[in-house]
């Protein structure tokens, strides 16, 4: 579907919801005049709770309540979570970790793990950010639908489906969770990002209505958020960009003394900023009726739709291809450490040398849609007896497209060891050299830009980096005396590198669940009740991943990569394009000499965030490849998709599942607990492609046919959870379960990858073509699921309705996962023939690992202490720090066991908060501490992130009884995220988010 169709397709789902909401609203409010004429108390009093000590009394009290160790977080009011999003909200809950994107929280960690289960009201929720995946991204999901949020730390045998360290239940508004007759809630906001400055709308509404036997509820949110983030250090687009050179010729780098040495070398710089645009739109609809008798139906609708836009333009300092001498750093330390090969050295300040120095635009599009339909008949009389049947259907897709060009500022000489290109005639001016039969000529490739390599600097000793060195001289078109940063300012000296859209993506997945369960309760004995269930599941996934081609010069050869260092010259069977030559076939190059701004809009940009020294660029409109394939069609007459088999799979994955639990009580109710089984038979369908050789003009591989896996295995899961009224208000937990996780589906389904680079090597019998140079193998249906043995130990003091400490401590025994390793293969290059091994990223099946740690949390009224006499009485805090300790089972350049991916050690979080009659207002830290990022992918060192604290607050004002007023700050202090690669001193890159602030009114009726 094109972007036209999509985007007509949203503005009348837009349309439409915008009159439902209005005219929900003027019915709501009109119902509600009619009933304050006739109620002698007119108000509306809902059952959610108020405020932000109203929030944490809930929380509070779930958690007490709650027969396994787990947390809540309850909404301080109708459609309003804590913090912007689900995952900012969740990581105030102790052994909780996130990500952000474009600074807002996304995906999410449980005790320093990702196989994590999202449910949605109970039961398996699938997110359009979860097609192929298990570890939750809320990104996509706007956070004002939500009542609460659970989070289980711990499974029983009637959970439902758990993850590996924890289950995070969302919780939607439902039509008897409010009092009788109607309720109608909306907000409106703007938001508005320091970097960006552009205010952005957010809307959002709840109508709901219920008398005695009937309730229906409708709720809609829309906004549309634009958010910097700015990038500044090693080219990530592929990690063996970077990797250690061993430094042992002093010559090679031009410095004395350097023998024995190894110094991190990359193959590129740069420095952009981007900003995504999030459009979302969501709802919830729900119906609930008492059918008399104990039954009680429920049906509820949940629907997500998002466009987001990461529209990115850059600096960039390369010089892949070329040899390494390029990089020459200038100022280093020693890190203790040291190989065969000699002693690692972090460096801190370089010169560079590159070939290219060029603007590069990108813009990466995500269309993402999930619906999860649920229907369900509970049964509960009041007798013993109270059952349940549940029907879950969900259906996401997500699809990723992708368009990016260079802005070439070399006049060939640097990158190609030419300066001009053979094309034919319609392509020539009245200035080109005609000496092709049928008219082609030997065309000028920039002649305004440089001609020999600029040498510029990079400085990493500052909180941010410095670039330098654009005042030096450089040789080229535009004379004697012309600076680099004068060639960069000068649009007539750029032309188009390369156009391109590769890695596009479609995604769809469908989930069918069907449950029933049971509970008996008993008069007499320890054990007060059985309950039993089973579990009907299926989960199916479909992924494809492919490559855009154009016919290249209007001819026959189909190309990837429409660059100027790709030559139509392939032989057969490969397609070949060109003309005779003084008696000699002289093939045409894929891309003429395209001004910047002959096909697109243009832009001189200089900010790059708050990296120092970059004087400015031009470069291409991102929003020129909002719709990339649309932009090539009109470029270059028509597109061919091209499917790359190594990452196009298909995977079904069906559940049988059945559980007995039993609940106890003993010692006159202060002992109290549960015990069961569940088991689970898995069966596994796995369709992978089989890659070939190689495409001309592009990376992209031949698909020579399917392989169908199938497996299947039984996993039987104890659990025990046991609590112990120690006091009246201290109770002792126990809880010990085995859990099992599928794998992230790609997992099972990729297949193999490759990577190619431009042969530059002088006399190699493949200069000027692309060859393997390493590649990826990150699918294996034979790999198992994760599984893991936990204990937790944890003690409660409430003491008050909202206070409460705790302490746990937690084991984790993980049995089987899956880390990544580095194999050298044998493969073949373009023209089929094998000339060398390969370095290939692939899974294995680790040994195991084990995760332990502490979590001390504090939830504090002082009115609870201090009685509301006090001037502390309107203050609180929310508190808590969590250790988490993992070691899996690969080891560090140093020998020392690796930590999981993701996990942090330490996380801290303080929120302190005062609610008065009126006004209310919170103020938010958290901390974590450095985390591992990346194993061993980045020349076989590890990538970790530094420690980062962000702050957030927020404050509100009621105005009246009905009307509030707020105000919210997301990372008010302008955190940013700091890399490094295995030693600290040893800069990888960094990533800028921007202050961003909210302004808001909310009305209840």
């Amino acid at each position: 579907m094109s972007v036209f169709k999509q985007k007509s397709n949203r503005y009348f789902k837009l349309s439409a919801l915008a009159l439902s909401v209005a005219s929900s609203f003027y019915a709501s409010a009109s119902m509600a005049q009619s009933a304050e004429a006739e109620q002698t108390d007119p108000q509306i009093e809902v059952i959610n709770v108020s405020g932000i000590r109203g929030s944490q009394e809930a929380s509070i009290f779930n958690k007490r309540a709650a027969n396994t160790v787990m947390e809540s977080i309850s909404a301080t009011d109708i459609g309003k979570l804590p913090d912007v999003t689900i995952s900012d909200s969740l990581q105030r809950i102790s052994g909780i970790q996130i990500r952000r994107t474009a600074g807002e929280g996304g995906p999410v960690n449980i005790r320093g793990l990702p196989q994590v289960v999202t449910q949605l009201n109970g039961e398996q929720y699938l997110g359009a950010n979860s097609v192929v995946s298990t570890q939750p991204n809320f990104g996509d999901i706007p956070s004002q639908l939500f009542n609460g949020v659970d989070v289980y730390k711990s499974s029983n045998a009637s959970l439902g489906n758990a993850g590996i360290t924890g289950t995070v239940n969302l919780k939607t508004y439902r039509p008897f969770d409010f009092d009788e007759g109607f309720t109608a809630v909306g907000a409106a906001e703007v938001q508005h990002g320091t970097e960006t400055g552009k205010t952005d709308p957010n809307l959002n509404a709840l109508v709901n209505w219920k008398n005695d036997k009937f309730g229906a509820l409708f709720s809609a949110t829309y906004s549309n958020a634009n958010l910097s983030n700015s990038y500044n250090g090693i080219n990530t687009g592929n990690p063996g960009d970077a990797g250690w050179t061993d430094q042992t010729n002093a010559d090679e780098i031009g410095v004395a003394g350097r023998d024995g040495r190894i110094i991190m070398g990359s193959q590129g710089f740069s420095g952009w900023n981007q900003v995504t645009e999030r459009e979302r739109i969501g709802l919830n609809a729900s119906f609930q009726a008492d059918l008399g008798d104990g039954f009680v139906l429920t049906s509820d609708i949940f629907y997500t739709d998002q466009e987001e836009y990461n529209r990115k333009i850059g600096l960039s300092a390369t010089n892949k291809w070329g040899p390494r001498g390029w990089f020459t750093p200038t100022e280093e330390s020693a890190t203790g450490v040291s190989t065969d090969a000699g002693e690692f050295y972090a460096w801190t300040k370089a010169e560079l040398n590159p070939n290219r120095l060029k603007s590069f635009t990108q813009n990466d599009v995500y269309f993402s849609t999930s619906n999860n339909i649920n229907l369900q008949l509970d049964y509960d009389n009041g007798g013993a007896f109270t059952g349940q049947f549940r029907a879950v259907i969900g259906r996401a897709d997500k699809q990723h497209r992708h368009g990016y060009n260079e802005g070439d500022l070399t006049n060939g000489q640097t990158t190609l060891g030419r300066t001009t290109s053979f094309v034919p005639a319609e392509q020539c001016g009245p200035d080109d050299d005609v000496v092709g039969a049928q008219g082609g000529c030997y065309q000028a490739i920039n002649p305004l830009g440089y001609s020999e390599n600029p040498m510029i600097s990079y400085d990493t000793t500052s909180s941010h980096p410095t670039w330098g060195g654009f005042d030096r001289p450089l040789a080229g078109g535009l004379g004697n005396g012309a600076t680099i940063a004068d060639y960069m300012a000068n649009l007539d000296s750029y032309n188009v590198g390369a156009f391109s859209s590769e890695n596009n993506e479609n995604s769809h997945g469908d989930l069918t669940a069907l449950s029933l369960k049971g509970s008996y309760a008993l008069e007499e004995g320890f054990i007060t009740s059985i309950k039993a269930g089973i579990r009907s599941g299926q989960r199916s996934a479909s992924y494809e991943r492919y490559n855009l081609f154009s016919p290249a010069q209007n001819g026959p050869c189909q190309a990837q990569w429409k660059a100027t260092d790709v030559i139509l010259g392939n032989p057969a069977p490969d397609c070949s394009d060109g003309e005779m030559v003084n008696g000699t076939f002289t093939p045409y190059v894929a891309l003429s000499n395209v001004g910047l701004d002959e096909f697109n809009n243009v832009k001189w940009v200089t900010d790059f965030g708050p990296v120092n020294g970059i004087p400015g660029v031009w470069a291409v409109d991102p929003s020129d490849y909002d719709d990339p394939e649309a932009f090539h069609k009109r470029v270059f007459g028509s597109v061919e998709k091209n499917t790359i088999p190594g990452n196009t799979f298909a995977v079904d994955m069906n559940e049988l599942s059945y559980y007995l639990q039993a609940n106890f009580e003993g010692l006159d109710g202060e002992l109290t607990g549960n015990f069961g089984v569940r088991i689970v038979d898995t069966d596994l369908t796995v369709q992978q492609n089989i890659a070939g050789a190689s495409k001309a003009y592009g990376n992209t591989a031949y698909d020579t046919g399917d392989v169908v896996t199938k497996r299947s295995y039984t996993d039987v899961l104890p659990s025990l959870n046991v609590a112990y009224n120690l006091s009246d208000d201290l109770i002792l937990r126990f809880a010990y379960s085995e859990a099992m996780t599928p794998l992230n589906l790609d997992q099972y389904g990729n297949g193999l990858s490759l990577n190619t680079a431009l042969d530059a090597v002088a006399g190699s019998p493949t200069e000027g073509q692309f060859i393997v140079t390493g590649g990826s193998l990150n699918g294996n249906p034979d790999l198992d699921p994760w599984r893991s043995s936990n204990i937790d130990l944890s003690i409660e003091w409430y003491m008050g309705s909202a206070s409460m400490i705790s302490a746990a401590i937690f084991n984790v025994d993980v049995d089987s996962f899956t880390q990544t390793d580095t194999v050298n293969m044998p493969q073949p290059d373009a023209d089929g023939i094998i000339r060398r091994e390969v370095p290939i990223n692939t899974l294995v099946q680790a040994d195991g690992g084990t995760l332990k740690g502490t979590e001390l949390s504090a939830k504090l009224a002082f009115s609870d202490i201090v009685g509301n006499d006090s001037i502390l009485s309107n203050f609180g805090i929310d508190t808590n720090y969590t250790y988490s300790e993992g070691d899996g089972s690969g080891t560090d350049i140093r020998g020392d066991k690796e930590l999981f991916v993701d996990n942090s050690k330490n996380q801290f979080n303080l929120i302190t908060w005062y609610q008065a009659d009126r006004f209310q207002a919170r103020i938010s830290y958290n901390y974590r501490s450095k985390r591992l990022a990346g194993d061993g992918a980045w020349g076989a060192l590890n990538l970790y992130q530094k420690e980062t604290a962000y702050v957030d607050l927020s404050a509100s004002y009621d105005v009246t009884d009905q009307i509030t007023v707020y105000l919210n700050g997301s990372n008010v202090t302008g955190e940013y995220e700091d890399y490094y690669l295995e030693f600290e001193d040893q800069y990888a890159f960094q990533n800028y988010y921007e202050p961003r602030y909210t302004v808001g009114v909310r009305a209840k009726f």
